[in-house]
């Protein structure tokens, strides 16, 4: 046995190897907490926006429940999954979300408004997105065994679906996080406030990891690990726009506009439940 053996082991275990107890905790905790707040979000969101730390309609606050709730599904599936190579996307996409969340709410929290329910919320996004970022980092990205994980093959069209999810949500996000002006005027459906339309943008943004990462996939059940994520968001969105479409259709700026982000929704959630449930079948 060599010297740098039993370090190679601890490597191999961190980054080959199965969830350790800590992540497992956190991840459990995230969900939980995450499931709690979306769910309120969702269901009753006039009792929200008091305490939320910008201004809010009842849709916005539907669907940054439909976000929460989304990666409360996500957490668990991570946890489901077991071995760190099928979860760390879910850490990337946490932590992606959370951080630039935390730092939107944090500039208003300096430059607007610094009230306790804004540092709260600031230090909430902040403290998950440390969370997911630590994970990542004590753990690491790169396998130190390629062959490590042998799931079916991927279905055919599978990175098509990703690749222009990739393509679509990059490009939308990154104007509405840097130009949230136009893209408020030209493309998004209802008014919303800059700091809302740029937490959107930090879902839309960690989406383009995630889907990028899964194009380039060759182990399918690493993809199946990040659909219930995927799946959710954009089904929860369609029944709030659905539940609120009095306010889409006095505010949006042309029906190509509300066409567009509605079968942009529709294509993702029917795509990702659909390859979801093709890959769960192929499992077993």
């Amino acid at each position: 046995m060599t010297a740098h053996e039993p370090g190679s082991t601890t490597n191999e275990s961190q980054s080959d190897g199965l969830l350790n107890l800590h992540a497992r905790h956190f991840l459990l905790l995230l969900s939980g907490i995450n499931f709690v707040v979306g769910l309120i979000f969702y269901v009753y969101p006039p009792f929200v926006i008091s305490f939320w730390p910008w201004p809010v309609k009842e849709l916005a606050v539907r669907f940054m429940g439909a976000i929460f709730l989304a990666i409360a599904f996500g957490c668990w599936s991570a946890v489901r999954a077991e071995r760190w190579q099928r979860a760390k996307i879910l850490m990337l996409v946490g932590g992606t979300f959370f951080g630039i969340t935390g730092i939107v709410s944090l500039v208003r929290g300096i430059t607007v408004s610094s009230d306790v329910s804004t540092w709260a919320w600031t230090a909430y996004f902040l403290a998950a997105a440390a969370g997911c970022f630590l994970l990542l980092q004590y753990h690491g990205w790169h396998r130190t065994h390629v062959g490590v994980l042998t799931g079916p093959p991927m279905p055919r069209g599978a990175r098509v679906f990703f690749g222009i999810q990739t393509s679509v949500v990059g490009i939308f996000g990154i104007m509405m996080l840097l130009l949230p002006s136009v893209a408020q005027q030209e493309f998004w459906p209802w008014k919303v406030y800059v700091s809302t339309l740029q937490t959107f943008a930090a879902l839309f943004l960690a989406t383009c990891l995630a889907t990028g990462w899964a194009a380039m996939q060759k182990d399918s059940e690493r993809i199946r690990v990040l659909l219930p994520l995927d799946a959710t968001f954009p089904s929860l969105a369609l029944l709030a726009v659905g539940i609120s479409w009095s306010v889409i259709v006095a505010e949006s700026p042309s029906w190509l506009v509300t066409g567009v982000w509605v079968g942009l929704y529709s294509f993702v959630a029917a795509g990702s439940t659909i390859l979801y449930l093709t890959l769960r079948n192929r499992s077993r």
